[in-house]
C-alpha cells in the first residue's frame, strides 16, 4: 500500500511553517553530515564503502522523518490520522 500524500501548496495548510521547520532542521545537521563525508573520504581503510553505505542510508532515513514531520505541520495534525478521517 502507497503512502497517501497531498501536494502541499503554498495556499493550503501551514506551507510556510513547514518549509521553515525543514530548513532548520536540515540546515542544523548538514555540518554533521559534512564532516562525516569527509571522513569517508578520507579513509584509506577497507570498510570505506561500508561507511558511504551507511551514510546514504541515514541521511535517507533522515529525509523521510523530516519530510514526514514537516508534512504533519502542514496539515496540523497527525498525517495518518488526517487521511483516516478523510476517507
Amino acid at each position: 500500500m502507497a503512502t497517501k500524500q497531498i501536494t502541499m501548496t503554498r495556499k493550503g495548510g501551514r506551507f510556510y511553517r513547514a518549509q521553515a521547520w525543514s530548513l532548520a532542521v536540515t540546515y542544523s545537521t548538514l555540518p554533521f553530515v559534512i564532516v562525516v563525508l569527509v571522513t569517508a573520504v578520507l579513509n584509506p581503510f577497507w570498510f570505506r564503502s561500508d561507511l558511504f553505505t551507511w551514510i546514504e542510508r541515514q541521511v535517507n532515513r533522515f529525509a523521510r522523518w523530516r519530510d514526514n514531520k514537516a508534512y504533519g505541520i502542514y496539515l496540523g495534525c497527525d498525517p495518518k490520522v488526517w487521511h483516516a478521517l478523510k476517507d
